[in-house]
């Protein structure tokens, strides 16, 4: 019964997140052309081409999302999610600024009241994942409210909300992994896959570390790869030929708006601006692997908790600050609204730690927007702090007042039973 309060609780944050992230991004937006030289609201163009992929599923052409000429080279669950709201768009008749602009495109208000959606699902996702970890309650706003701030930023004025919905997914599994409810986590990481391939780099070390033995692995990968081959195959189906050859030669270029280069910058220079995503995104899972074979090495020798594993797969998924061709500021999203639940977990200034990850993690989104060049240096900062954390984390022991302990190889984790730290009932228990 005690489970009754806490879950009302979580929704009530939740809720009142997603509130205040609606109401002031509608401000944001419908006030933007008082700050600035607009001549309308301010919305984002990639949301409405997401959009435009739900309404070509709404009409019946999901079997050539990825033919040549339709420009569909994400997967396609983020556009299959957006398809309630395509119908609500249709029925009402109003016009959707893709391909062309308009000034006050009204679907757009609605727009962030269906991502407003995402975001408190998100919410829901961090809290549950703050209780698996074990910390204190007085700290679950700060870590929810931190890590909410910075994913909001993939919402508006970027407009992706499959990438939100990917890290709520994401630590759903996190958060079963670790008590070893491998079925269903297993098929939360698809569904996360699903909506964002990059949150391989996150689920890779994460599910290496729990799972013991190939047989348990091969089951986990074959019922993960339920979710993303269900929804890709059908959308191939129209011209294989032409779908394979879109998704295995993303070409990505420097030359865009909002595109900034990374380190790799000379190879785009040497290819004349525009280089294939696939070779990087194949380093990318090969280096994420090798991460998960030494967090497996780690475990064994009882050098990881919780947290550090938290901190250590954020970092993985930092792989991207590294081996992207090309960046654009809401790719550090991710890795920024994860990170903060690592940082506000360790440090006992709860408030201080949310604010000031808060502030360094704006502060690099901020450099990725702006107009400096070398944006690769402020790229390697931020995942060279993540390290840093992650080091502090290993050195505390993890056997702490209300946190999680690890059992040695053999025995299986849960849970220490011990009294809440605010009084409100414990939600632990051990596995024997």
């Amino acid at each position: 019964m005690r489970l009754v309060p806490k879950l009302r609780s979580d929704v009530v944050l939740s809720a009142a997140i997603a509130i205040g992230f609606l109401v002031v991004s509608l401000g944001i937006s419908t006030g933007a052309q008082v700050f600035f030289p607009l001549h309308g609201w301010l919305y984002a163009a990639d949301f409405f081409a997401l959009m435009r992929d739900a309404h070509t599923i709404l009409w019946g052409g999901f079997g050539i999302l990825y033919a040549p000429g339709i420009g569909q080279t994400a997967h396609p669950f983020g556009a299959l999610s957006l398809v309630p709201l395509a119908e609500f768009s249709s029925l009402m008749h109003y016009v959707e600024p893709y391909p062309y602009p308009l000034l006050r495109p009204v679907i757009w208000l609605w727009s962030l009241g269906y991502m407003s959606i995402f975001l408190f699902v998100y919410v829901l996702a961090v809290l549950r994942a703050y209780r698996r970890l074990g910390l204190p309650e007085s700290r679950r706003r700060w870590i929810a409210g931190s890590s909410a701030l910075l994913a909001a930023f993939c919402l508006f004025p970027w407009g992706h909300p499959e990438d939100v919905a990917a890290m709520a997914l994401s630590l759903f599994a996190f958060a079963d992994l670790l008590d070893d409810r491998t079925t269903r986590g297993a098929y939360l990481a698809g569904a996360a896959v699903a909506f964002q391939p990059q949150m391989l780099l996150f689920l890779m070390p994460l599910a290496l570390l729990r799972l013991k033995g190939f047989t348990r692995l091969a089951a986990f990968a074959a019922r993960a790869a339920v979710i993303p081959l269900a929804v890709a195959l059908p959308a191939m189906a129209g011209d294989w030929s032409g779908s394979l050859s879109g998704i295995v030669s993303e070409a990505q270029t420097g030359k865009l708006r909002f595109n900034r280069p990374t380190l790799w910058d000379s190879l785009l220079q040497f290819h004349h601006g525009t280089i294939s995503a696939s070779g990087f995104r194949v380093a990318m899972l090969l280096m994420a692997l090798a991460v998960g074979l030494v967090l497996r090495w780690m475990w064994r020798a009882k050098l990881v908790d919780a947290r550090t594993l938290l901190a250590i797969c954020t970092s993985a998924l930092a792989l991207r600050a590294f081996l992207e061709p090309t960046e654009v500021a809401y790719y550090l999203c991710p890795y920024l609204a994860l990170g903060a639940i690592s940082v506000v977990g360790i440090y006992r200034r709860k408030r201080l730690a949310a604010v000031a990850w808060s502030a360094f993690g704006l502060g690099q989104l901020g450099v990725a927007m702006s107009r400096v060049s070398a944006l690769s240096y402020s790229l390697t900062l931020w995942p060279l702090a993540l390290a840093g954390v992650t080091a502090v984390l290993m050195s505390i022991p993890p056997a702490e007042r209300g946190e999680v302990i690890w059992a040695g190889p053999g025995r299986a984790g849960g849970l220490a039973q011990e009294p809440d730290p605010d009084g409100q009932g414990a939600l632990e228990e051990v596995r024997g």
